[in-house]
């Protein structure tokens, strides 16, 4: 075996495993074991030769050798105690200043060649203990006793002369040999710790600028992340604003195909339609995952009749199920009864997995469960979407929640779609503490349930939960005025409503749309002028919307609500963004969400005509 191999063996044999996780600690632990491996060896010659030079060598030179060979004890010690190695190593080095001492005293005084060792008991005290106060207390003060106590034996009488000094040559020469030995391995094998420290002192540094680059890096990265979500949010402004136009357009021009009988128009409208509709949602889409990332997605928590929200979605995600020929079914597990979430959003999840399930079956069938359970002391809502389409791998189920993830690559070449569904309603449900778990076997179908916790008592009764609205929510106070006046319980005059936008093309779609529900809209792209507007007309509502350059629609709901002619005139906000907390927190009476079609603008004159204690209802496409 090698021998360096042997000796590093033997070195971590007689270190204390407790001793070694601590990398200082094992230094002068591994100081401590090699210093009194060697120690002995090193000194023996000197005992050796005052055996034969001493007339009378006994017994202190027996008392002398004995000293130097108690060292290796001290090994065995320090394996069986560990914890003592502290106590260990000072009566360690009390031994070697008695051992130095004792030689000096019988053989020359202070003329003595072994007071050249005396050196050696400071560097190995601080070697085995560390630079610590108590370290240093103790080196001071047994170095201080030893000599003190040298001294007072000398002024008590003659040092003994066993060997005339004139004779104490060879006794020089090896004390000083062994010395210089001792110095020289002790000295080496210090180095050989100080370079080792060294390295990890620049492995440290090196590690240190890898995570300023790192940290840089990721200062860049949160930049870079900060602009996208940015350009994401303007991009998808710029991208909807014409997108309500057309969908506005085709809406309008495709009432009045099917009114006059256009046939051959009625195909191509609906084609424009739903690309529209197909394009608004990938928009949609992609800002809700920037604003997740960004983590400026905010919940509008809610309680919501479970019931009557799987109606909803029902009636939206039949047809889907209907065109490729599916069977849908929907199961009821016991009384579902309320949960608190943001109805919105779960809808939206839901409606995401159906819309893969009727995306991915033909001739199949999906089934649409929804179960209510207790688990470890905490009520919990199931809703699960099982099909008999494609299915899907294990392997493939791992990149599946991942942003523009799709199972395969054929799957977007066959099926469409961005990849962007099932990522954001895993996010979706995740911010309402839950998530969505999947099983599925390629070629026999699949099943996702979304899991979220529900409150296990009931909410409180809050009525109007089955009008499907297009507004939210409004204030109590003010619904019997508004339903007067838009029922034309009023004059004439006040059954007027003001719609304010800096989009011409928005104006000229809600003219047209509200004109056909039978009131008069008064249409303005001066948000500048509106408070003088709303004082000259006092209609009987206001739409107003929030985007607008310069003067926005939240300064203009402030001056509104300021003014004491038009701060009892209901205003709902108009806006392609869910801002319905800020709304109603500034004040307003609600929110229609763009684009505008004839179906939310009567859902929502249908709404403000509701009984006064009825419910306030939900946005529509929120």
């Amino acid at each position: 075996m090698d021998p360096l191999a042997l000796f590093q063996r033997t070195m971590a044999w007689f270190t204390p495993q407790e001793l070694q996780r601590d990398l200082h600690t094992r230094k002068r632990v591994q100081m401590f074991v090699m210093s009194h491996m060697f120690g002995p060896i090193i000194a023996t010659p000197i005992p050796l030769f005052l055996w034969f030079a001493d007339p009378t060598p006994m017994p202190h030179v027996l008392v002398l050798a004995a000293s130097i060979y108690a060292f290796w004890p001290f090994l065995a010690l320090l394996k069986l105690f560990p914890r003592a190695y502290t106590q260990l190593a000072m009566l360690s080095v009390l031994n070697l200043t008695f051992c130095i001492l004792w030689g000096t005293y019988n053989y020359g005084g202070t003329s003595s060649p072994f007071l050249v060792w005396l050196v050696l008991t400071p560097l190995l005290a601080f070697m085995y203990l560390g630079a610590s106060w108590t370290a240093r207390i103790f080196v001071f003060a047994q170095f201080t006793l030893g000599l003190g106590a040298l001294y007072i034996f000398y002024l008590l009488g003659d040092f003994p002369s066993h060997i005339p000094v004139e004779n104490m040559v060879v006794a020089g020469v090896l004390s000083a040999l062994g010395c210089n030995i001792y110095v020289f391995m002790m000295a080496a094998y210090y180095s050989s710790v100080v370079d080792s420290q060294s390295e990890l002192i620049r492995e440290v540094e090196r590690h240190q600028e890898t995570l300023k680059a790192l940290t840089l890096a990721k200062d860049e990265a949160e930049r870079a992340n900060g602009a996208k979500s940015e350009f994401l949010a303007k991009m998808s402004h710029e991208l909807r604003t014409p997108l309500n136009a057309v969908l506005g357009y085709s809406e309008i021009l495709l009432e009045d195909a099917e009114l006059d009988g256009r046939g051959e128009q009625i195909a191509d409208l609906q084609k424009i339609s739903a690309a529209g509709k197909h394009l608004l949602a990938m928009v949609n889409d992609i800002l809700d995952i920037s604003k997740i990332e960004a983590g400026k997605m905010s919940l509008h928590v809610e309680t919501v009749d479970l019931d009557l929200l799987i109606n909803e979605v029902e009636s939206t995600a039949r047809p889907l199920a209907i065109k490729n020929a599916n069977s849908f079914v929907v199961e009821r597990h016991g009384e579902l009864g309320t949960i608190r979430c943001d109805a919105t959003k779960l809808r939206q999840a839901i409606f995401n997995l159906l819309s893969n399930a009727a995306k991915f079956t033909h001739n199949g069938s999906i089934t649409l469960s929804i179960l209510r359970r207790p688990e470890a002391g905490q009520e919990w809502i199931e809703i699960a979407v099982a099909d008999t389409g494609i299915g899907i791998s294990a392997q493939q189920q791992k990149a599946l929640f991942n942003n523009f993830a799709q199972a395969n690559p054929k799957i977007a070449a066959v099926y469409g779609g961005t990849g962007l569904g099932l990522s954001l309603s895993q996010n979706l449900c995740r911010l309402m503490g839950g998530q969505i778990d999947v099983e599925s076997e390629l070629g026999k179908g699949s099943c996702f349930t979304i899991r979220l916790p529900a409150q296990s008592e009931e909410a409180a009764h809050d009525p109007l939960a089955n009008v499907r609205g297009a507004i939210v929510p409004l204030h109590g106070e003010h619904v019997q005025d508004f339903n007067d006046r838009i029922s034309g319980t009023g004059s004439s005059e006040r059954q007027r409503l003001l719609i304010i936008d800096d989009d011409r093309n928005f104006l000229e779609v809600a003219e047209r749309l509200f004109a056909k529900e039978g009131v008069t809209p008064i249409c303005t792209d001066a948000p500048q002028s509106a408070l003088q507007i709303a004082r000259t007309v006092k209609p009987s509502a206001i739409f107003l919307d929030i985007l607008m350059p310069g003067f926005d629609g939240w300064d203009v709901l402030a001056a509104l609500k300021a003014d004491p002619i038009t701060r009892d005139i209901p205003v709902l906000m108009i806006s392609i963004l869910s801002e319905r907390s800020k709304a109603l927190a500034a004040g307003a009476d609600g929110i229609l969400l763009k684009p505008l079609d004839g179906d939310k603008v009567r859902t929502a004159i249908a709404s403000l005509k509701a009984a006064r204690g009825a419910r306030p209802p939900r946005a529509v496409n929120e």
